[in-house]
């Protein structure tokens, strides 16, 4: 009975040995497997499907500059063209320069030398412009046509007066105010003279839109020519306000 005994508990150690022994060798031949595995390899290349990143990064301009290449163009050579040769004469001696000097500096003058005209010719003779005397100091008051029966100037300013506002109904245009839409009491004032000659010369004309004004002088340029205001019995110019007033509803 203690044989048997002893006898298992040598198979037990035994085993115990035997599986230790094999746990090695199985070891080392995977270690060997494996070195040869890693010998044989080929490269590998593994690749990773790109992710869209979208998130924003912020770059401070203090640390990080943006550097652009710039790529030099080839400089064109500008081909000047070459200026011409200017034809020069050069004298050959001082006579050819004399004659040159002589028709450079030479003067036509007159054959006769006369004179043309004198410090005391009458051309030189300026009388100053008189302004127009104003229609209250005229010595004589302009006649106008159909005013020839006045024997003062009274008579005269109140018939040319008469003349001229009648003159002025019959031959402007009212509907031009009516067109531009306006309204109320309109006002126009035209100031001329009456020229040596009679004839009526518009000097200004005020009012509040320019249409009014080229229709107020269209009806002055009607006005027939006159007898000229007289001072001294010499003809003058005077000057004449006339007031244009109307009123639309």
């Amino acid at each position: 009975m203690k044989k048997s005994q002893k006898h298992d508990a040598n198979l037990q150690k035994n085993s115990t040995l035997y599986f230790q022994v094999g746990l090695i060798l199985c070891l080392l031949a995977s270690y060997g497997a494996l070195e040869l595995s890693f010998t044989t390899s080929k490269d590998y290349v593994y690749s990773t499907p790109e992710i869209e990143d979208k998130t924003i990064y912020e770059v401070d301009p203090k640390i990080y500059k943006i550097i652009k290449e710039v790529t030099e163009e080839p400089k064109k050579e500008i081909v000047k063209p070459k200026p011409k040769n200017p034809d020069f004469k050069i004298a050959d001696d001082k006579k050819e320069i004399e004659k040159l000097e002589k028709k450079l500096i030479s003067v036509n003058l007159p054959v006769d030398k006369k004179v043309v005209l004198k410090p005391t010719d009458p051309v030189f003779d300026i009388t100053p412009i008189e302004p127009p005397l104003n229609i209250m100091a005229v010595q004589r008051v302009p006649v106008f046509p159909g005013c020839e029966s006045e024997t003062n100037n009274d008579g005269r300013r109140k018939c040319l007066a008469d003349k001229l506002t009648k003159l002025v109904q019959r031959k402007f245009d009212v509907d031009v105010a009516s067109v531009l839409g306006l309204s109320g009491k309109q006002k126009i004032y035209v100031s001329f003279k009456i020229n040596k000659q009679g004839e009526v010369e518009i000097v200004e004309t005020k009012a509040n839109h320019i249409d009014l004004e080229k229709e107020a002088n269209r009806v002055i340029k009607k006005i027939p020519t006159m007898e000229p205001g007289k001072n001294n019995n010499k003809p003058v110019e005077v000057s004449y306000m006339l007031p244009i007033q109307f009123n639309i509803l």
